[in-house]
């Protein structure tokens, strides 16, 4: 019964919570490279959880009527979810840069400097990947 709640708890309530956080329009990049890092720890933890309700319960999780829990499944779902939003959010921002822009892709000759629109887009990115080096 412990395995039971302990899994509608995992996949239902938090899985929602967390699929209703990602997809939200405000979310920006850190809050989604925070929820991966936090799925990621919370992932090698539902190994800690199963030990602890083996413990409680006396019943081994290899036992033919035992439920396994399904945090894993439902941290690495949470996890990719948010991974494939940004990819999404930043190939948006790098399309609304390049459209701002009205670059010349078919420029006769280059320009002596580059254009502030791709300047800003650089810095944008050097920001952005500096957020990921905290991923896991």
């Amino acid at each position: 019964m412990i395995r039971k709640s302990t899994n509608l708890l995992l996949t239902r309530t938090l899985s929602n919570c967390l699929q209703n956080i990602i997809k939200k329009k405000n979310v920006g990049l850190t809050e989604l490279v925070q929820i991966i890092i936090n799925t990621s720890h919370l992932e090698v933890s539902c190994k800690y959880l199963e030990e602890f309700i083996t413990n409680i319960t006396n019943v081994l999780p290899d036992t033919v009527h035992t439920t396994k829990l399904y945090g894993l499944t439902t941290f690495k779902d949470a996890r990719q979810a948010a991974e494939e939003e940004i990819y999404t959010n930043l190939n948006q921002k790098i399309d609304q840069f390049l459209q701002l822009a009205d670059y010349d892709w078919m420029a006769a000759e280059s320009a002596e400097q580059a254009s502030d629109y791709l300047m800003d887009l650089v810095a944008f990115l050097n920001s952005t990947f500096a957020v990921f080096t905290h991923l896991p």
